[in-house]
């Protein structure tokens, strides 16, 4: 199969190539995951990315397109066309929650404006199957710390969050309209890396935990938390990890039940609390002690989040079976040395 780096076709024989499933955004961390799991049950990812020069493993587990959206998104009803897709997974979005704040036209206009622009061409293009990357932040802060997918009275607290909220319910009026069914999945900490190495967490500016400690504790240079004097049992936040490859799962999972679901939102999280003391304890027993020097904590950060999952596994028979945290990390750091070549005893 040809790697497809320009704005045209793939050279393919379309004859072969079966059970097209449109994947924007999928040569990033969480997309890349999803089209192997996609690619080892039958079906044929067509990734929508920008800049999969950069990307190697984006036509590791079926085709890409190089678009640049939304200025090229009238580019996919003929690639809808070309591959008889009938469903899609949508993970382009920004996603820093601190950007967000500072600069919310940005993540407006694309989280918002660029989605509703892929919908109407999509449900144009009679695909009435949409799966969508939406968030925890949705939340906002919830009072117990435990976030619960059927709360209506979700209070996000940054426009990342706020834009995410939206989108949902401007699913729920395309049902209603369209009957344009979707499942949204709201992710909690994304983390870990495919078992086997082929995909992983690789990004130009580094901003989650796990892989800046794995990297604080290998360059032996010291690691900053920030904040020790929250309302948990050690003093540090307590988060919801779930490993990537559950998260993969989940997509799957989706794709198949949508016509029985229809339209609704579901958790995708451990259920597990993890605090950021056992977190780093965890990265150490990897990869060495390491200097933890305690900063302020940042302004927002709730004492914890983590995710009521039982209506996802209920309803989409769904279990994060790879997320316990020694697990997480053992495949982060398996990762980490790979791309950086590190030689292991």
């Amino acid at each position: 199969m040809d790697n497809t780096t320009e704005r045209q076709f793939p050279k393919t024989n379309t004859n072969t190539t079966n059970n097209c499933i449109l994947v924007v955004g999928g040569a990033g961390y969480i997309g890349s995951h999803i089209c192997k799991v996609l690619s080892k049950n039958g079906y044929t990812p067509i990734v929508i990315d920008h800049n999969i020069k950069d990307k190697p493993w984006s036509t590791s587990f079926g085709l890409a397109f190089n678009l640049d959206l939304p200025q090229e998104i009238q580019q996919l009803p003929d690639i809808i066309k070309r591959y008889n897709i009938n469903s899609c997974i949508n993970l382009a979005a920004y996603t820093a929650v601190g950007e967000s704040v500072a600069n919310p036209t940005k993540y407006y206009k694309n989280n918002i404006a660029m989605t509703l622009q892929l919908l109407d061409i999509l449900n144009t293009c009679n695909v009435k199957n949409f799966i969508f990357s939406s968030s925890a932040a949705v939340y906002g802060i919830p009072k117990d710390g435990v976030c619960k997918d059927d709360d209506e009275s979700l209070i996000p607290i940054n426009p990342y969050g706020k834009s995410k909220l939206m989108i949902e319910s401007i699913l729920r009026d395309y049902y209603k309209a369209y009957d344009f069914r979707s499942i949204s999945l709201r992710y909690f900490n994304a983390a870990g890396a495919d078992p086997d190495s082929e995909v992983g967490e690789l990004r130009e500016q580094e901003t989650h935990i796990i892989p800046l400690a794995i990297h604080a504790s290998y360059s032996g240079k010291g690691f900053n938390l920030f904040g020790d004097d929250y309302k948990t049992e050690d003093g540090t936040c307590v988060r919801d990890y779930v490993h990537v490859m559950d998260l993969a799962d989940a997509h799957l999972k989706a794709l198949r039940l949508i016509d029985k679901i229809k339209c609704n939102s579901y958790n995708l999280g451990s259920g597990i609390p993890t605090s950021n003391k056992q977190l780093l304890d965890a990265v150490q027993k990897f990869t060495g002690k390491m200097e933890v020097t305690i900063k302020p904590r940042r302004p927002g950060d709730p004492d914890s989040l983590v995710a009521d999952i039982s209506r996802t596994k209920n309803e989409l028979d769904w279990n994060p079976s790879n997320s316990s945290i020694d697990n997480i990390v053992s495949t982060a750091v398996k990762w980490y040395n790979k791309i950086n070549k590190r030689i292991v005893n």
